[in-house]
C-alpha cells in the first residue's frame, strides 16, 4: 500500500518520543517500541516509526529551551579533562547526543500529538509537552533525501522528501 504523508503522519499520532540515534548528522527520531532482529542474529530495540532527518531542525522545548542540529559539532560536557581527540561522527560524543538522550531519559511521555507539513518541504511534530520539532530543509542546499518517516515493523510505511519533493 503507498501512504500519504498524511497518513503516515496519522500513524506517529500518539506514539512516544522513545529513542535519539544518529549516524554523522543524519539525525533518528524513534517513535514507540518494536524490535528488529539483523541477519546475523542481533536484536535491535528501535521505533516502531523512525524520523531520518537529513537537514536542518530543531526542537523547541516545552519550557522553553531549545536543542538544534547544529549542537552536533559541540563536544559534550564531561567531567574532568574532556577526550583529547574528539571525532563529531562519532555517535553520543556531541552536545547533541547528549541533549537528546536526556530529553528523551527525563520525559518518558514525550508523545506526538500534531503532526504537519507547513510547507512543500518542512515537517513540524507537536508533542504533548508543548515541544515542537520543526525540519527545515533549505532549498539552497539541495539533497536527495531531507526527511523520511518509515516503519520498523514490516509494514511499508515510507513517506518523505527532497530536493525534487515527495519521495
Amino acid at each position: 500500500m503507498q501512504f500519504t504523508i498524511q497518513q503516515a503522519f496519522e500513524k506517529l499520532i500518539g506514539l512516544p518520543l522513545t529513542k535519539a540515534t544518529r549516524k554523522e548528522a543524519v539525525q533518528y527520531f524513534h517513535f514507540g517500541h518494536t524490535h528488529y532482529t539483523t541477519p546475523q542474529g542481533l536484536v535491535l530495540d528501535v521505533g516502531e516509526l523512525t524520523l531520518a532527518v537529513n537537514c536542518p531542525w530543531e526542537l523547541q522545548l516545552g519550557e522553553g529551551g531549545m536543542i538544534k542540529h547544529s549542537e552536533v559539532y559541540i563536544r559534550k560536557r564531561e567531567a574532568g579533562l574532556p577526550t583529547p581527540v574528539w571525532d563529531w561522527k562519532k555517535p553520543g560524543s556531541s552536545m547533541l547526543d547528549q541533549r537528546l538522550m536526556q530529553l528523551v531519559n527525563d520525559n518518558p511521555n514525550l508523545v506526538v500529538e500534531r503532526a504537519e507539513q507547513p510547507d512543500s518541504l518542512g515537517l513540524m511534530l507537536y508533542f504533548s509537552d508543548g515541544s515542537v520539532l520543526s525540519v527545515m530543509p533549505d532549498p539552497a542546499t539541495p539533497a536527495e533525501e531531507y526527511w523520511q518517516l518509515f516503519s520498523n515493523t514490516g509494514e511499508e510505511l515510507r513517506v518523505g522528501v527532497g530536493e525534487h519533493g515527495l519521495l
